[in-house]
């Protein structure tokens, strides 16, 4: 039985906790955070539901202290659920503590040469005999494994994956990076928008845009062998009215700087710049929201497409669970991730995308939690 350190205090961790205790490979869990007494809170919560739940606090910027946590509480494997640029740190740590190790988020995965910055760490967690597990949520490791397994179970040849994401996030695509004909190419922003037709039932006439993904890097680094890949994301920009041109007109936008205040200088350009900005307010998800991937190929000889999904709410998400879709969408991964490792069905040393192992025992981990998955002949 492994004993599980859980490193960050939120919505994820009061999800996965209570399902954690119910697993038989289980013995312990161990929530650790800066603020102690939300971890408290939690164990106070579901102490007595299976596994004994202890707490610690931590600090990563005191690295002596966590060591310390480390050798007392003496974990199998640690759970990161800090902010992603910090899970290398965590990464090191596990390696001290002779720990395997997972998280949900990749860092860095735009830097071209390696699928993030956790694989970076390879040999170091070779030379340990440890494992671990980087980017296990929806994206990219849940999407990819969908398009891995029909690989192996209902197509023969796949020469096209295209992804689709609604309403999950409010990030503006960035420059958008394809596979075509088994060549990277790179685009602008925006550089290529879908309108989705009726085949995507309630989606129907939401507009996407192309853009990179940790998904895609994940093809180009772990399934090369899919000639097409595309990923595109719903976005849509917090309008704020722009009289600019009208203003500039009766030429109350002037380039030329004014004393504001003593020593302070600015343009009205520059200030009506600033006002506008500060007019623009944060979108909030709402409403339904989904995922999935249409592919492309044949079998027996035949063409064939279908289109692999998953859908969710995000307003219902956050009344029952304070965390939004894809959020939810994650921690079904990590829970799976979780016990797979925990059950040594998810056994090597070094570091890994969940892509790397069989796809079938990842996605009915998932949908045992209670993720619906569909699929539809397209």
């Amino acid at each position: 039985m492994k004993k599980v350190l859980i490193i960050g205090c939120n919505a994820i961790t009061e999800f996965i906790v209570p399902r954690l205790t119910e697993l038989v490979t289980i013995s312990e869990i161990i929530i650790a955070a800066k603020d102690k007494a939300e971890c408290d809170a939690l164990r106070n919560k579901y102490q007595g539901k299976g596994a004994r739940i202890t707490t610690a606090r931590v600090d990563l910027d005191n690295v002596q202290g966590v060591k310390m946590m480390l050798s007392i509480t003496n974990p199998d494997l640690i759970v990161s659920l800090v902010s992603p640029e910090l899970s290398t740190i965590v990464m090191r740590l596990a390696i001290g503590a002779d720990a395997d190790y997972i998280d949900g988020a990749l860092y860095d995965w735009q830097n071209g040469n390696l699928l993030s910055k956790q694989f970076e760490l390879f040999a170091e967690f070779r030379s340990a005999g440890k494992m671990a597990v980087a980017g296990c949520a929806a994206r990219p490791a849940l999407l990819t494994s969908l398009v891995k397994l029909a690989m192996r179970e209902d197509f023969d040849v796949v020469d096209k994956a295209s992804f689709y994401e609604i309403n999950l996030t409010v990030d503006e695509p960035v420059d958008a990076v394809a596979v075509e004909d088994g060549k990277i190419v790179k685009n602008g922003p925006k550089s290529e928008i879908v309108k989705l037709d009726k085949s995507f039932g309630q989606f129907e006439g939401n507009s996407l845009y192309l853009t990179d993904s940790e998904v895609t890097q994940d093809f180009i680094t772990e399934i090369p062998g899919v000639p097409n890949v595309r990923y595109y994301v719903s976005y849509e920009e917090e309008e704020v009215p722009d009289y600019t041109p009208e203003l500039t007109k009766l030429g109350m936008l002037s380039d030329e700087p004014i004393e504001v205040a003593e020593g302070v200088k600015i343009s009205p350009k520059q200030f009506w710049q600033l006002m506008l900005d500060s007019k623009k307010t944060e979108k909030v998800l709402g409403g339904a929201c989904g995922a999935g991937v249409v592919i492309e190929g044949s079998y027996r000889g035949a063409p064939k497409k279908e289109f692999i999904y998953f859908t969710g709410d995000n307003d219902k998400c956050m009344e029952e669970y304070g965390m939004t879709s894809v959020q939810l969408f994650d921690a079904y991964a990590l829970l799976s991730g979780i016990n797979l490792i925990c059950s040594g069905r998810w056994l090597k040393s070094g570091v890994f995308s969940p892509v790397t192992f069989e796809p079938d025992l990842f996605i009915n981990g998932i949908k045992s939690n209670g993720l619906t998955i569909n699929t539809k002949d397209m």
